[in-house]
């Protein structure tokens, strides 16, 4: 975002100069052709007067300005509390799990995962409803993760059920190189 603040600044400083330049030519363009007045063969000096200490300038007091009071924040229905899940500081063994199997979890959402401290299909599939109301609160899902399944898809994921997984939601996010979901799109029993 400072980039543009500087780009904006550099723009400014350009038009500046460029104003300057073209004021400057268009003045011995156009200017007058008058000579300037003769100064004054001697200059006379003004008399200062005596020292007169300024008079303090009585300023009204401030009037208070009403603060409205903050709207309080909801919290979610189901649960009524919030418990931030235990993060790791990084990866086990130092690979991470492909989260992007999870469907609803792209690129961007595995990343922030991961800054939270999120690395592994086990850990997802461990989170509480407090948890879970803290991490969609946290990334402003509105509910994705309980409508997209996180829990369960993850928890599947990690006790290695590939047939159950692939069962009931396809390929998940699997993509393939130019980004288009795998075969096998995700379909649900009831």
């Amino acid at each position: 975002m400072t980039h543009y603040f500087i780009e904006l600044a550099i723009w400014v400083l350009g038009f500046y100069f460029l104003g300057c330049v073209l004021g400057w030519g268009l003045r011995n363009v156009f200017g007058s052709s008058e000579q300037p007045v003769a100064a004054p063969a001697k200059m006379v000096e003004p008399i200062k007067p005596a020292y007169v200490p300024p008079t303090p300038i009585a300023r009204p007091a401030p009037i208070p300005v009403p603060v409205a009071a903050p709207a309080p924040i909801a919290e979610p229905a189901a649960t009524g509390k919030m418990e931030r899940p235990k993060g790791l500081n990084a990866a086990r063994g130092g690979k991470a799990d492909d989260l992007q199997r999870i469907s609803g979890v792209g690129p961007k959402n595995e990343a922030i995962l991961h800054n939270l401290g999120f690395f592994h299909f086990d850990q997802i599939a461990d989170w509480t409803e407090s948890q879970v109301a803290w991490v969609d609160d946290h990334l402003r899902f509105g509910g994705r993760i309980k409508r997209e399944e996180w829990i369960k898809q993850a928890g599947l994921l990690a006790a290695g059920n590939e047939a159950e997984f692939t069962k009931l939601y396809g390929t998940g996010g699997l993509r393939n190189a130019k980004g288009e979901t795998l075969s096998g799109t995700r379909t649900r029993k009831p």
